[in-house]
């Protein structure tokens, strides 16, 4: 790798950027001014806009964007036979075998997604997940790295570069960190200081790290300072650790456009408008008083200025009076103008919708997950198959499948189903209360048709039309068999018992009447 060959793909993925890092930097101080701090980071104080919403409407959307996607208290995933191996499955083994084999299958993929789940660690994912949220939020763009203990590192726009093809895959990415020089090795310090001989040992060293495409591998290098470290390394689809996030992303374009940028003009006005309201209240608020020519208290007013309250002045009401400012009426209307933009943007952040409880429900999930869909334009199922899928595929993958699930993993297709599919088992409970509802229509039919019709045939009718497989649920040819066996063998043994009781009952009643006599 020749030297400063990853510096210059980094300065020309800045200059492809054009002004989105001076957007989002805006985009920032009107909402929450951590995701694009300034230059000198912690040591110097954010620059804050005069939004009071902004950090409170990208908090709270932040939030309800990972409750729907990462709930806590029920997998975000689900494994599945794929319909092509279930119709397979039917015509090997029969409707009632393979009705038997999908209820194992369910079971053990039940399993199967609590122990990844456990693996996913999601209570300390959340954090991170909702800090991307507010920078997709903002800026329209997020990096999600996946490091080797597991944890996730978030890359900010102005942190990581990427291009992308034609399909808008990322095809090359360059991260961007910075690193204390004492900590790389010897041998690379040595290096180093080759190049940049007057670096210290408490230094800060840029380290760029690039991942380029390479087939279906990614090739991954590094560089500090224009030195590069190591060789190349390869990485395969499956272990590729970079998790690239946008909010909207348009044809054409490597990077995402924010939800902060589609109301950028309510933002700006209300950012303006509030600093002049700020203006006018210190004008309002430094009261001046007129003091009549002539008057008494005219003629000593630094004594009158220095007196205390509750002293007497010789004098009349009017000697005193304060001006009138126009002003005020100025500034109530510039409040009333803040308040409805306020609102606005309180609708478009879904701020309206906010229910004060501990616990949101399966419902409430469904109901925000359809809302984000509609409100943004499918931006659930967008964050769905790029977000949840990759996640809920790495978390599949780093579970034995068939240790959990056994042999049944050798023989069907396991596929994840994500986005607003992964709220399907609610779905399904729903349409099943649906269906066990309607059978209760035919208390509603004449008792002299009812004998007519098969209620088996009628099941099956409405069970399909409410998209609900009634032959999960009804037993096969030898269950029904093994049933009326063991029924019957529990009549015998029943019929068995009352003949013994009533033999006892007989012989006690004998003795008695001998003992009588």
């Amino acid at each position: 790798m020749q030297a400063h060959e990853v510096s210059n793909v980094w300065a020309d993925m800045d200059t492809e950027k054009g002004d989105l890092i001076d957007r989002s930097e805006a985009f920032s101080r009107w909402t929450v001014a951590a995701i694009m701090p300034a230059d000198g980071g912690e040591k110097v104080e954010q620059i804050h806009g005069n939004v009071h919403v902004g950090a409170s409407l990208v908090n709270h959307l932040a939030n309800k964007i990972v409750d729907v996607l990462f709930p806590v208290s029920r997998p975000f995933f689900t494994v599945a036979m794929t319909p092509e191996a279930q119709l397979k499955l039917e015509q090997e083994l029969g409707d009632d075998q393979a009705s038997v084999l999908q209820e194992q299958v369910r079971d053990a993929t039940a399993k199967l997604e609590r122990v990844a789940m456990r693996g996913l660690k999601l209570t300390a994912y959340r954090p991170t997940a909702i800090l991307a949220a507010k920078h997709l939020i903002v800026t329209g763009n997020a990096l999600l790295r996946r490091m080797p203990s597991g944890e996730r590192v978030l890359y900010p726009v102005n942190r990581y570069g990427v291009r992308r093809d034609i399909l808008g895959k990322e095809i090359e990415v360059v991260l961007s960190d910075k690193k204390v020089f004492s900590t790389f090795s010897d041998e690379m310090q040595k290096m180093i200081l080759a190049v940049h001989g007057g670096t210290k040992q408490t230094d800060m060293i840029q380290l760029l790290t690039h991942y380029k495409r390479d087939g279906k591998r990614w090739a991954i290098r590094q560089e500090a300072e224009g030195v590069g470290i190591g060789h190349t390394v390869y990485q395969n689809d499956k272990d590729y650790d970079l998790l690239i996030l946008d909010w909207t992303l348009h044809p054409g374009e490597n990077y995402g456009r924010g939800l902060v940028e589609d109301h950028a003009s309510t933002f700006h006005n209300i950012d303006v408008t509030n600093e002049a309201v700020i203006d006018l209240m210190a004008i309002i608020a430094d009261v001046k008083f007129f003091v009549r020519p002539g008057s008494p208290l005219s003629h000593d007013l630094a004594a009158l200025n220095a007196a205390p309250r509750g002293t007497y002045w010789p004098g009349n009401a009017e000697d005193i009076s304060i001006p009138e400012m126009r002003a005020r009426g100025d500034l109530s209307t510039m409040i009333e103008v803040v308040s409805r933009w306020e609102n606005e943007l309180s609708q478009a952040f879904l701020k309206s919708t906010v229910r004060d409880a501990e616990r949101v429900t399966a419902v409430e999930i469904r109901m925000v997950a359809n809302e984000l869909e509609s409100a943004f334009g499918g931006l659930y199922s967008q964050l769905a198959m790029s977000w949840q899928q990759k996640e809920a595929d790495y978390a599949i993958s780093k579970v034995d499948f068939d240790k959990e699930v056994g042999t049944i993993g050798n023989a069907f297709e396991v596929v994840v189903t994500t986005g607003l599919e992964s709220l399907s088992r609610e779905g399904q409970i729903d349409n099943l209360r649906l269906a066990i509802g309607d059978l209760q229509m035919m208390e509603a039919v004449p008792e002299d048709m009812r004998g007519s019709i098969n209620p088996l045939r009628f099941a099956k009718f409405v069970f399909t039309n409410r998209s609900v497989d009634l032959k999960a649920f009804l037993y096969s040819q030898e269950e029904m068999q093994a049933n009326q066996e063991q029924q019957m063998q529990m009549a015998g043994r029943q019929e068995a018992q009352a003949g013994q009781q009533e033999v006892a009952t007989h012989a006690g009643k004998a003795a008695i009447d001998n003992k009588q006599s």
